[in-house]
């Protein structure tokens, strides 16, 4: 069982990395947070490569999209070797995001995140949002057809 030092300090390891790699962009301080060989789980992004350079390409894509993305931390728990975060992001969509071409509209999304933290590290991450929801917002969802017993 780790202390109660040791997980007040992986939550604040877990909000620096939002505040500084996400809120300001500066992506060059991932290394500092995320293990080089970090691995991500988000069925959003299925293809998103194990690593840190594979997450900073990341962070820069969603923030070319939303160039002034904020993620506000809602709740967070830390347990074990594991923080969990709930947040809410917010942003401007001004650049293609998910197929979607910039809209000038303003979004917001919420999910859970869960980090597993080792030597102070990040050495995998678990993400879960709506997708949808954002599309929504975007304009970009298209209206699904459902076939009843009626119309078969």
């Amino acid at each position: 069982m780790l202390d109660e030092n040791i997980l007040d300090q992986n939550k604040e390891l877990a909000r620096r990395f939002y505040e500084e790699c996400w809120n300001q962009g500066k992506v060059d301080r991932v290394d500092q947070y995320v293990s080089r060989d970090c691995r991500y789980h988000d069925p959003v992004f299925p293809n998103l490569a194990p690593g840190v350079d594979s997450l900073k390409n990341h962070i820069g894509m969603c923030r070319r999209a939303f160039p002034d993305l904020k993620f506000s931390l809602d709740d967070m728990i830390a347990e074990r070797d594991e923080v969990v975060v709930h947040w809410t992001a917010h942003g401007t969509h001004e650049g293609l995001f998910l197929g979607v071409p910039a809209t000038q509209k303003i979004a917001s999304v919420s999910g859970t995140s869960i980090y597993r933290i080792k030597n102070q590290k990040t050495v995998e991450q678990f993400v879960d949002w709506n997708a949808l929801t954002l599309l929504q917002q975007l304009g970009a969802t298209m209206a699904m057809k459902v076939q009843t017993s009626a119309t078969r």
